[in-house]
């Protein structure tokens, strides 16, 4: 990996960046109400299967479907796919300095699958290291109870935190500089985009209406 940036004292360049910025991109893209009501009773149909062999463990709070919901042979799951990773390379693309010819020669891989999350349930902190970017799109959500607006919402973990020095001068800094978890609150029809690696979780839900979210490991191969 190469050094970027390079700010030389000797040429005259002075100034402050931003430094490792983490990107996190999340779109409305547009899904009708009737496309996420199937989604939901095919995310629900995973729920209600028989536990197979090799399936995460069941929890009665949050279920973790298997991660091939964007190959299921489903008119529903290929819509599922061609909307996750039609916008998420969008999103990656506008990222990217690549050019649109160079951008569009990428082969793409995802898995996905889908978390049923009940009252009182949550999804505890994970991050991934098999892709580069992770896609949360929302299916359906609940209006939370009154006085738990950081109820179901999606939180990134700030990693500096662990290893900073917090004193008067570093508490207030401005954007893009300031340190902080950042919360995301899942709309349906809504997608949020952010490197895997980034540590995250789904907060407690509160409501009576189940949020359903499903996660995406996408990453973007060279032909050859």
């Amino acid at each position: 990996m190469t050094d970027t940036g390079n700010i030389s004292a000797m040429s005259g360049q002075g100034g402050t960046v931003a430094l490792f910025a983490t990107p996190f991109a999340a779109v409305n893209t547009g899904a009708h109400g009737d496309f996420n009501r199937r989604l939901v009773s095919l995310c629900e149909s995973q729920r209600a299967a028989t536990a197979a062999p090799g399936d995460p463990p069941r929890d009665p709070l949050h279920f973790r479907g298997r991660s091939d919901l964007l190959d299921l042979p489903d008119e529903t799951s290929g819509e599922l796919s061609r909307l996750v990773l039609g916008r998420g390379s969008a999103m990656v693309a506008g990222l990217s300095n690549a050019n649109d010819g160079e951008f569009g020669k990428l082969r793409i891989q995802a898995r996905a699958w889908s978390s049923i999350v009940q009252r009182n349930g949550h999804v505890p902190c994970q991050h991934f290291t098999g892709a580069s970017w992770l896609a949360v799109y929302c299916v359906q959500a609940g209006e939370p109870d009154e006085g738990s607006n950081n109820a179901g919402v999606l939180r990134l973990y700030e990693r500096r935190l662990g290893s900073i020095y917090r004193d008067a001068s570093t508490a207030e800094l401005k954007s893009p500089f300031r340190y902080g978890n950042h919360a995301w609150t899942p709309l349906p029809g809504w997608m949020a985009l952010f490197p895997a690696h980034v540590p995250h979780e789904v907060s407690v839900v509160r409501s009576d209406t189940p949020l359903i979210l499903v996660f995406a490991m996408i990453r973007f191969l060279e032909n050859g």
